[in-house]
């Protein structure tokens, strides 16, 4: 009986198809357990009148970096080296995002409290879009930079990065936008579901075309190849 080798571009599909799966995975567990930590924050804060919220939120900021950034760089440990850059562009990313969700969420507040009337729908559409945007801009220019230091990559694949990022956030908030609305701990799990979907999804179709696959450290021989 013939045996089939390989080909080059399937044995690169392979590997793309396996670093996709893994990304969007590690993506699905990192925000719902963040979400989760967001659901047990927010109860807390109604339970209890002496808590400091804000001291709360920034700290669910930082934990919602450093959770995001080990899930993707177990993930990513195989593929690039140096990823601790990683995890720190990470960490730094999705904090900077944090506060700009706290700063809009703050402004639509005020605004809310100091007017009887309600506010635009167009007004909340556009200003949810652009807060995907700026955090997915931040998170992808922030992770692009890390990643620098451990590809060689050129301006026109930081680009693109940075474009998924903002593009997967902007999608992912838009779609679960009723759910985070609610606040109840069902839906900001489901939030954080749909988000760790929408985001691994689009930028682990970027993320393959930028590391060097096959992974480093993998055996050939032991697995068939």
């Amino acid at each position: 009986m013939q045996i089939i080798r390989p080909t080059h571009r399937n044995f690169h599909r392979r590997h793309g198809f396996i670093l996709w799966k893994r990304w969007v995975i590690a993506n699905v567990v990192a925000e719902i357990f963040n979400f989760t930590l967001i659901a047990i924050a927010n109860n807390a804060v109604t339970m209890f009148e002496d808590v400091n919220a804000n001291g709360i939120l920034i700290l669910i900021g930082l934990i919602r970096g450093i959770v995001l950034g080990i899930a993707q760089c177990f993930v990513l440990r195989h593929y690039i080296r140096h990823f601790i850059y990683w995890l720190i562009g990470t960490i730094i990313g999705a904090f900077l995002g944090w506060i700009i969700l706290l700063f809009t969420s703050v402004i639509t507040a005020l605004e809310l409290a100091l007017t009887t009337e309600d506010l635009p729908t167009t007004l909340m559409l556009v200003r949810l879009l652009w807060l995907g945007a700026s955090m997915g801009t931040v998170m992808g220019f922030a992770q692009g930079l890390a990643i620098m230091k451990c590809l060689r990559l050129s301006i026109k694949q930081i680009v693109c990065l940075v474009n998924a990022n903002a593009f997967a956030y902007t999608l992912s908030l838009f779609l679960g936008f009723k759910s985070i609305a609610t606040g109840s701990f069902l839906h900001l799990v489901i939030t954080g579901a749909i988000m760790g979907i929408v985001n691994g999804m689009i930028t682990g179709l970027v993320l393959i075309n930028l590391v060097n696959l096959p992974p480093a450290r993998y055996d050939f021989h032991r697995n068939g190849w």
